[in-house]
């Protein structure tokens, strides 16, 4: 029980490290990229560079997952205290919503093109290579 516990908190301790690298590292050198996104970043190499193992964070990680939904109580509170902004431009936000849904699936569509061209191009390259 101690060592779950233990190792719960040593997982929480690495990837709340790892954020706040993240968040250090884009603040100093002036990143376009948000802070969460580079720790994000960092704990994928950590991960597939054999640093950092699947199982230090995988429990923490899990129950950070299990109870996402509760950090987004604060953004839906302070979404009801401007109601009143929202409503008065609702269809500029329903057409906006629609439009960048849209423009996100037609992107991801294309590149998806992409990969799946790119991946056919290079196994004729290797095959003719064999």
């Amino acid at each position: 029980m101690v060592k779950a516990i233990v190792q719960w908190c040593q997982g929480f301790f690495i990837v709340t490290g790892l954020y706040l690298l993240g968040e250090l590292l884009s603040n100093r050198m002036g990143l376009l990229l948000p802070g969460s996104l580079v720790g994000m970043f960092l704990l994928l190499f950590l991960l597939f560079s054999g640093i950092l193992k699947l199982e230090q964070v995988e429990k923490a990680a899990d129950d950070l997952l299990r109870h996402l939904i509760l950090l987004f109580v604060p953004a839906a509170v302070g979404i009801m205290v401007y109601v009143k902004i929202f409503s008065g431009n609702a269809a500029g936000i329903i057409l906006n919503t629609l439009l960048s849904t849209v423009l996100v699936l037609v992107a991801t569509g294309k590149s998806m093109d992409w990969v799946i061209y790119w991946l056919a191009r290079t196994d004729k390259v290797r095959r003719q290579a064999e």
